[in-house]
């Protein structure tokens, strides 16, 4: 069957969602839409009993509390044992499991023109025949079906079982059948249709029920129809507006177990989705909350809660860390631990979380693992390696699309890599991200935004697609449509400083320095540790004259940086905003150090060598700045103010040149040691009116002392005295 897509669609036939292992659990749907995340953090254990419907009595909500702390596994696809309700279909003892062996066999081990079954008898099968009724047949038979993915046959047969039995569990797999062929509202309908109590004759004078009303798993199963059909508050109804378990987690699910996934987890989970489709965002985090406090093994909250920003570093690693592992998986509460601990953010705790993976590596041989290599690949910002080995793993696709950005090298496999990203998942938010990532590296905006932009009309919860997106607007220079694009994914993603960041970075550009303050100290407040925000706070104190507190600012970003694992070019450009932060308070030698650091760090920057020019002027240097300020030029040609700056520094050296001695390069010393005594006597008779010898100037004789000592065969000039000719 065809995959499903990220907004709805129902899982693929073959996906791990619909895949029956031999432990019988029933498939659990996947997520089928993502929405806006909140900032506010409250305890699992604040939700009230409210299943909103007040046709169930006490017995009946007492029983689906009861049954909240199981997981489906007593759900036999085969046999029904005892029903969640409490009933069952049968009152026979339980049949030995060595009387069905599975063997998917060959059909050439069969006779000629015999067809062989997957099941083979022991020896001893006959003597339990009587066991085995019409009933058991079939449940085997439709079992099988939806094995081999024959969904019409397993609905054909479904519906004779349920027909003669009547059991949830055999209402809840014909449900299962059809919610697979996408047959929601048929599946619906079995669920939430009144009918006479289980067992009792379709005359009986007692009222009818709902299997819903008496299954927590067919509730469950309900609820993901009416969200396939768009039936929203229905579906909130059915898993309970306020929360399914009551007010606290009971004794039960403290006890380890290894029966599956709790219902009470999965039914949260799914509040969370309807919530978030809603745009309740924060009792959507309060319900992924819930859902994997229920149940540590609940991946999916886990991802909505960490994957979507859903929550702040510090708060993140609180709850994670905190959670009953210990409690609820005994001997594997350590292994569960370390998996989330890798998935973590990578601002703070990078020896715990490094820690984590080495005992993955050496313990559970998962170093090659790609969640294992994810956590690894995202505090190194690289997913080469993952990609190589693990080609679908959807989490480090946006690095390994980033790296590609990055590296000039790679752009062409970055093309490569998009168009087979949309050839083989067109309705996958990551594979619009991709060729929007192409236009974006070839700075082409325009093209570039309008592909992120389908990129979040497919997931608006993909967050890489709506930074790239405002991205596109502030390297156009269109700072308020950027604001806006920023301001957007700040709902979507309040766990996470960098929307604040950038939106502080172009209220900056548009010179709105109070309000650019407000948003780079609240981003401040979100991540302490971000080298890029101190050195926009130092920026901000650089223009607001508070130049000791900027050189604080760069500096400690500075300090920071050098725990990143990543090019020390990056922060060139902190460098040279401590240079200018020195050479305000004149510190001269020490902005002329930060320049030069530039410079080693990225020779190509002008703006660096005409601040060393700058510098170099200062210090009198004038030959050196004019140096630099015409290296400035060449690398950036006809900048204004590098033009302006060399202007500066020429004039200030011709006026040296006329007001005091120079040295021209070629012309020794010794040639100006009464030069201005010579011109001040020239000035006075010229004053006085004396005639000018003829050649049109005096020739200044310099006495033999004053020339040197020659060598023999050596002169100045071309008739052994050298002259100046002063004439105007």
């Amino acid at each position: 069957m065809p995959g499903s897509s990220s907004r709805g669609a129902a899982p693929a036939a073959g996906s791990r969602s619909t895949r029956f292992e031999e432990s019988q659990s029933p498939p659990a749907p996947s997520p089928f839409q993502r929405a806006p995340a909140s900032f506010k953090h409250r305890a699992a254990s604040s939700a009230s009993f409210d299943l909103s419907s007040g046709s169930l009595s006490s017995d009946q909500l007492e029983n689906l509390r009861r049954q909240s702390s199981l997981s489906a596994l007593p759900l036999s696809p085969k046999r029904p044992g005892t029903a969640q309700s409490g009933s069952t279909a049968t009152q026979r003892p339980p049949r030995r499991a060595s009387h069905l062996n599975r063997s998917f066999g060959s059909q050439a081990d069969a006779g000629e023109g015999e067809e062989e079954s997957i099941y083979t008898r022991d020896e001893d099968q006959d003597e339990d025949e009587d066991e085995f009724n019409l009933v058991d047949r079939m449940r085997n038979w439709r079992h099988d079906a939806m094995t081999q993915h024959l969904y019409s046959t397993a609905n054909f047969w479904g519906s004779k079982i349920f027909g003669l039995t009547g059991n949830p569990n055999d209402a809840f797999w014909l449900a299962q059948c059809h919610f697979f062929t996408h047959q929601f509202a048929q599946a619906e309908k079995i669920l939430i249709s009144l009918r006479p109590p289980h067992g009792e004759p379709a005359s009986s004078s007692a009222p009818a029920t709902r299997l819903t009303d008496s299954s927590t798993i067919c509730r469950y199963l309900a609820a993901q129809c009416q969200v396939r059909l768009g039936k929203w508050d229905d579906a909130l109804d059915m898993v309970g507006r306020g929360g399914i378990l009551g007010t606290r987690i009971s004794a039960d699910e403290e006890e380890p177990s290894d029966g599956g996934i709790k219902i009470a987890a999965s039914t949260a989970h799914l509040r969370g989705l309807i919530h978030l489709h809603m745009g309740a965002t924060d009792l959507a985090k309060d319900s992924f909350v819930e859902a994997l406090s229920r149940d540590v093994k609940c991946f999916e909250s886990f991802e909505m809660l960490v994957g979507s920003e859903m929550m702040s570093s510090d708060e993140e690693w609180e709850f994670i860390q905190g959670l009953r592992y210990q409690a609820q998986l005994g001997d594997d509460a350590d292994f569960v631990r370390m998996m989330y601990t890798v998935r973590l953010k990578k601002i703070k705790h990078r020896d715990e979380m490094r820690t984590a993976r080495r005992r993955l590596t050496e313990e559970y041989n998962l170093g090659d693992d790609p969640d294992v290599l994810f956590g690894l690949a995202d505090e190194l910002y690289t997913g080469m390696r993952i990609l190589a080995s693990h080609s679908s793993h959807r989490p480090t696709l946006p690095l390994h699309l980033a790296c590609m950005h990055h590296l000039p090298n790679l752009r062409s496999r970055l093309y490569l890599l998009a168009q087979e990203l949309v050839e083989n998942e067109p309705d996958d938010a990551i594979s619009w991200y991709a060729v929007g990532l192409w236009y974006f590296a070839g700075r082409r905006w325009e093209e570039s935004r309008r592909y992120f932009g389908k990129s979040v009309l497919i997931d608006s919860r993909f967050g890489p697609a709506w930074i790239a997106f405002a991205h596109s607007y502030a390297y156009e220079g269109e700072h308020d449509q950027a604001i806006t694009a920023y301001a957007t994914a700040l709902r979507h993603f309040q766990g996470t400083h960098l929307p604040l960041l950038f939106i502080g970075m172009q209220h900056l550009g548009l010179s709105n320095v109070p309000l650019a303050r407000e948003y780079l100290e609240a981003a401040r407040v979100g991540c302490p540790d971000d080298p890029l925000v101190l050195n926009e706070l130092g920026v901000i104190a650089h223009h607001n004259g508070r130049f000791e507190d900027a050189i604080t600012f760069f500096r400690q970003a500075l300090a920071l940086a050098k725990k990143v694992q990543g090019s020390p070019a990056a922060w060139a450009t902190t460098h040279l905003n401590l240079g200018h932060a020195y050479r305000k308070l004149k510190r001269l030698p020490e902005a002329h150090t930060s320049f030069r650091q530039v410079i080693r760090l990225d020779p190509r920057s002008g703006g660096a060598y005409a601040a060393l020019g700058l510098v170099e002027h200062q210090m009198g240097n004038y030959q050196e700045s004019i140096s630099r300020y015409h290296e400035a030029l060449s690398i950036a040609p006809g900048d204004p103010v590098t033009c302006d700056l060399l202007r500066l520094v020429l004039e200030d050296t011709a006026f040296s040149i006329s007001t005091e001695a120079f040295a021209f390069p070629g012309i020794p010393p010794a040639a100006l040691r009464r030069i201005d005594q010579q011109v001040a006597d020239l000035d006075a008779s010229i004053a006085e009116g004396a005639p000018l010898p003829d050649g049109g100037g005096d020739e200044i004789a310099l006495d033999q002392d004053d020339a040197g000592p020659q060598e023999e065969g050596e002169s100045y000039g071309g008739d052994g005295e050298e002259t100046m000719d002063m004439s105007g």
